[in-house]
């Protein structure tokens, strides 16, 4: 077969961290390299890849709307009208679909002694969740690392993703309310073997007298302007990576907006969708390793109310203005494995509306997450006849809960109740959040040592038996985590990059 001359170097599915973390680290490394980003949702009006918590109200409503793939454009009540039966709207902030997402199945069907992920839900647009993540940023711990990457690799490279996520550390002493949660929490839940209280490392930054949050735009930097064969083409589907004799040689691409179906031919493919939709293109390409959507999990979510006492009254505190959240971070452990954080709404960085009832400024926010117990039987499937709102092979997930994940819950509950009691009184009684409802899914494409059917790529992020083809995202992680997996997904992109970039060369 005659060789072609390829349309660009690297193509890459998806516009969320991983992918942009894929595409700046290459661009760094390889400044005359052709990168082409493809977004299947639409671009945001303003800054590139911007958080949506650097912009006013109305901006913000929006990038919301234009987000919600099969609901864009419509209000959040009306695309909640037909969810999910157990799902509340009233409480969507903390159970249900977050503004600028969409469900992946509204209606979902759940096997026998299954409870699925309700919640499970995701987002179409440049940026990705990129542009709506929480910027938590905490390093995997323990048990939570990746046991086939050498731990001084795996920490070079989150070195390096706290790099381009621009993550902030809170230094020196305990100052302000922020402080004094610190120190009631460390005082209940440091012990032997356990990592200590401290505070949650964020990926945002003071310009003047405001906190940004780094957005994907962050990690992109100024490819276009350093990289000039770099495009990001939005509105664009990824249909399949299309492989020849084991070699992946690029993708079948649709013009969302034309409905125009081209080839694009690469050197190197990237799928970098999200947890979910990653899977989900490996799949209609016919790409199917055994464990492909196999070993999905999320984390457990336990999210409670909390009137503060008086002495941890935020009124009575000068601001902490530290360069970060002042969220307070009880980190897991394999002794207990789990993540919990406090922390003081009244004057958060979140633009969260309050009011004007002083009962309201007393608010505190306790959250404790939990880690899966990782089964191959949990699983994101696809459908060989039936297709979703983009044309692709329809999901449906099978999950459900171990002994030792109820034993989890359990303790996340007894947690929640501790921790509350410390600084106040809870408004209502910690509850299990939804299946689905913290956006962390892992383990669809992981990655393994060796190619045995139990991963999809290698530590590499290569995707095992088909050349020049990676993945990349939340997928990827192979471990059962607490911890927001952001800063790992990063990590893990830009050490598959640095591999790929050289392979340009």
């Amino acid at each position: 077969m005659a060789a072609t001359t390829p349309d660009v170097d690297v193509l890459i599915v998806g516009s969320g961290p991983a992918g942009a973390a894929f595409a700046r680290t290459i661009g760094d490394a390889v400044p005359s390299a052709t990168i082409l980003m493809v977004e299947v949702g639409p671009a945001i009006p303003g800054v590139r890849g911007e958080h949506t918590q650097n912009m006013t109200e109305s901006d913000r409503v929006a990038a919301q709307l234009l987000t919600q793939g099969p609901h864009a454009g419509i209000e959040r009540a009306t695309a909640l009208a037909d969810i999910a039966e157990g799902i509340d709207p009233s409480l969507e902030f903390r159970q249900t679909v977050l503004p600028g997402l969409f469900f992946v199945d509204p209606r979902p069907v759940h096997g026998c002694g299954e409870v699925g992920l309700p919640a499970a839900s995701m987002a179409s647009g440049v940026g990705g969740m990129g542009i709506y993540w929480a910027a938590s940023c905490p390093r995997p711990r323990q048990s939570e690392r990746i046991a086939c990457i050498p731990g001084d690799q795996l920490d070079a490279a989150l070195d390096r993703a706290e790099q381009l996520l621009g993550v902030s550390r809170v230094e020196g002493g305990d100052i302000g309310v922020p402080g004094a949660l610190r120190a009631a929490m460390a005082a209940e839940f440091d012990g032997p073997g356990l990592s200590p209280v401290g505070f949650m490392p964020s990926a945002v930054r003071w310009e003047g007298d405001t906190l940004r949050f780094s957005g994907t735009g962050v990690i992109l930097g100024e490819i276009e302007r350093t990289v000039p064969g770099f495009e990001l083409r939005s509105e664009t589907l990824a249909r399949r990576v299309v492989v020849e004799d084991g070699v992946a040689i690029g993708a079948e691409i649709e013009d969302r907006r034309t409905g125009a179906v081209t080839l694009v031919r690469a050197r190197h493919v990237v799928v970098c969708a999200d947890g979910l939709r990653t899977p989900q293109v490996l799949f209609a390409s016919g790409v199917r390793p055994p464990a492909l959507g196999h070993h999905l999990n999320e984390h457990f979510q336990m999210v409670s109310f909390v009137q503060l006492n008086d002495e941890f009254d935020p009124a009575a505190f000068p601001p902490d203005e530290r360069g970060a959240l002042g969220y307070v971070l009880i980190p897991f452990s394999d002794a207990r494995p789990m993540q919990g954080g406090v922390m003081a709404l009244a004057n958060s960085p979140y633009k969260l509306s309050m009011g004007d009832d002083p009962a309201t400024q007393r608010l505190g926010l306790v959250a404790w997450y939990g880690a899966k117990d990782v089964l191959h039987r949990d699983a994101v499937e696809f459908s060989e006849t039936e297709t979703d709102f983009y044309g692709m092979p329809k999901m449906s997930i099978r999950y459900g809960r171990t002994e030792r994940d109820l034993e989890t819950i359990e303790q996340m509950r007894r947690n929640s109740l501790r921790s509350a009691e410390l600084i106040g009184r809870l408004i209502e009684e910690p509850t299990l959040a939804a299946g689905g409802s913290s956006l962390h899914y892992q383990g669809t494409v992981r990655m393994g040592a060796v190619d045995d059917g139990l991963s999809v790529c290698d530590p590499y992020s290569r995707v095992w038996g088909v050349e020049n083809l990676y993945v990349g995202g939340n997928g990827v992680i192979p471990t059962a985590t607490a911890a927001n997996p952001t800063l790992t997904t990063v990590a893990l992109a830009w050490r598959s990059a640095i591999r790929l970039a050289a392979a340009l060369g």
